[in-house]
């Protein structure tokens, strides 16, 4: 639901102002289900954080066992009686009070990003959010104060002055200044650019075409100052529906549109349409053959967007320094000079092109490649933004595949004949392009953080000057010779969970493993404790540091882990890989060298996979690789395992 919609679908729900609770249901992880008694009978309010908000008349059944959040619900709500319910500044964000003796509490509706259902005191100080949120910019957790987003424009009731001084002074298309600038979203931003007749990918525009989309504004969004809606779902053709709106806009004048009563029917009935399982049609075949080919475009989309987002990801630690450096420009200009200086400071910068002083956001011309980041945030944490991205994208494109696989088995069985290959087209997997990381020894720990270390002084070197930053911490087995070891905490709390395992990697790759120990210990301290400066008429070698100040000691296992996740070979502390690869061998101090046990290892791993998937996984355990995560001595395997 966009801004717009929020604002068409408030005025009907002032029928539920001094309805009590009566209970609260929790459908998915982000759903939820209020039961609500009113003067005219009993409703259920649907809230799906981060997508709509609306009555229905066809409530899901419940959970037997609900989740923690809607019984706190019911605890803190149960028996108030709803005071109001209001639109928060023209934003996605609803707010419903809720009165209880003397009491008041505020179930906060965020409908915006990936959207969250936040339960307040009356100070706005946050009871439980339905879902954590720890990041630079906001901190959406326990007893913190709930923060709004910034207040909007609202394209409603803008008078011309307001308008063309955003509008001509824009730094990017007109549709997207529309859409975001005005709140809008980007469907109504291009009817008004439809119906003012131009061009929305405009830069620049006349006095003329200024007035043409103010004019265009007030037009489309008349119903809603005139509460002349009509709400409708819009089919295209006869295909499933495309979307749910509480007036007409004029791009969809070539569509089917389909009337009700009330936004709140049309909602209900948008979100709870079901396929029709009956018996096929030649209107179904043609329509499940469309399902098809959209399908077939989306998986190439989300695998397009997600090498763009590692590329990009790839791009930022490869320019680390100088991108650092333009970060760190911006930061120190910001504190004394307007946005304009800064923009004209920036413009010596090769990599600029441009910033968004409302946003914060700088845009970068890295290699060819547009880069949109925060100066708020570091280079790594830019970097973890575009491979999260990634990761959704590919999440998203083996979905698809999935349902992709199932469209096509329905019309195989419509069509009453064998398709030879039901599914994607496999194609040849191309040769990953290998992560900066990867350049190093490196795991992720159970908890999601990224642990590097140094093969040898150089890398050692190279680790410590550029990638330890001031919230990460540093590990080294208390002997000489032994690897730099960083954790990468990107601001989260390293647990001692984390600790240990980074323990375990420190230690098994020192030479306590090459004394054939099987234990032994290591320290770890802040960066701030960590320098390449000795002491007056001392010298320091390469790779090593001096450590000044208190030093925290850990005993480890000296035990290491090596195996096949994600299509690709991983190894590190036992205590990390056994859990997430397979198959997987576990080594420990012993009498094999290196050679030899990575040959055993590529054969022990060979040997407990069937047949058919031999030849993938030959590929992927060379024994040239395997020898990438040996440590130096002697070793042999204590454990085989293929799940």
């Amino acid at each position: 639901m966009t801004s717009v919609d929020v604002a068409a679908l408030l005025p009907e729900l002032d029928s539920l102002i001094g309805a009590k609770l009566e209970k609260a249901y929790q459908l998915t992880p982000v759903e939820l289900r209020l039961k609500l008694v009113t003067n005219t009978g009993k409703r259920d309010l649907i809230i799906e954080a981060g997508k709509r908000l609306h009555l229905t008349n066809a409530p899901t059944a419940a959970p037997a066992l609900p989740p923690s959040f809607p019984m706190l619900l019911r605890k803190e709500l149960k028996g108030g009686r709803i005071s109001t319910i209001e639109q928060h500044d023209f934003d996605r964000v609803v707010e419903i009070r809720f009165v209880r003796s003397d009491d008041e509490r505020y179930l906060i509706c965020e409908f915006f990003s990936k959207g969250n259902v936040i339960l307040t005191d009356e100070s706005k100080r946050i009871i439980l959010p339905l879902r954590g949120v720890r990041s630079a910019s906001r901190q959406v957790i326990r007893g913190q104060q709930y923060e709004y987003p910034s207040a909007q424009l609202s394209p409603v009731d803008l008078s011309y002055n307001e308008f063309e001084a955003v509008i001509t002074s824009i730094t990017r298309d007109v549709v997207r200044t529309l859409a975001t600038r005005f709140n809008m979203g980007g469907l109504y931003a291009e009817e008004v650019c439809l119906r003012a007749e131009v061009e929305k990918k405009s830069e620049s525009l006349t006095p003329e075409e200024v007035q043409r989309l103010y004019a265009a504004l007030r037009e489309v969004f008349e119903p809603l100052r005139s509460n002349t809606l009509r709400p409708h779902i819009v089919y295209e053709s006869e295909s499933a529906p495309i979307g749910v709106l509480p007036f007409e806009l004029v791009q969809f004048d070539k569509c089917k549109l389909r009337f009700f009563s009330s936004f709140n029917e049309a909602l209900d009935e948008y979100y709870g349409l079901k396929i029709d399982e009956s018996r096929p049609t030649p209107v179904t075949k043609t329509r499940l053959q469309k399902i098809v080919d959209r399908q077939t475009v989306a998986i190439q989309q989300f695998k397009t967007q997600e090498r763009e987002y590692q590329s990009k990801g790839d791009l930022l630690f490869e320019k680390y320094h100088e991108i650092d450096r333009v970060i760190k420009s911006v930061r120190e200009a910001r504190r004394l000079k307007t946005w304009a200086e800064v923009n004209h400071e920036l413009s010596s910068f090769s990599f600029f092109k441009e910033i968004d002083p409302s946003t914060g956001t700088l845009t970068l011309e890295v290699s060819g490649v547009l880069i949109d980041i925060v100066v708020d945030e570091d280079v790594p944490q830019n970097a973890q933004k575009y491979y999260h991205k990634a990761k959704v994208m590919k999440a998203k494109a083996e979905g698809a595949e999935r349902a992709l696989a199932l469209s096509l088995k329905k019309l195989k069985e419509e069509q009453g004949n064998e398709l030879k290959q039901v599914g994607p087209q496999k194609r040849r997997a191309k040769k990953k392009r290998p992560r900066w990381y990867e350049r190093y020894r490196w795991f992720f720990s159970s908890e999601g953080i990224l642990v590097i270390g140094g093969r040898d002084a150089d890398t050692n070197e190279e680790l410590v000057k550029k990638y330890l930053e001031p919230r990460d911490l540093f590990l080294h087995a208390d002997v000489h010779g032994a690897p730099a070891v960083i954790v990468k905490s990107q601001g989260k709390e390293v647990s001692q969970v984390t600790l240990s395992e980074a323990a375990q990697f420190a230690v098994s790759y020192s030479s306590i493993w090459k004394q054939g120990l099987s234990s032994g210990r290591c320290y770890w301290v802040y960066p701030n404790q960590v320098s390449k400066t000795p002491e007056s008429g001392e010298y320091l070698p390469k790779g090593a540091f001096i450590i000044r100040g208190e030093r925290h000691y850990l005993e480890s296992a000296a035990l290491l882990a090596i195996g096949i996740h994600d299509e690709k070979i991983v190894g590190g502390p036992a205590s990390v890989i056994t859990k997430i690869a397979h198959p997987f061998v576990v080594i420990e101090p012993g009498k094999y060298n290196s050679s030899d046990l990575a040959k055993m290892i590529s054969r022990e791993l060979l040997g407990t996979v069937r047949d058919d998937q031999k030849k993938g996984l030959r590929k992927i355990i060379a024994v040239d690789e395997v020898a990438k995560f040996l440590p130096s001595g002697y070793s042999e395997i204590s454990r085989v395992e293929s799940r």
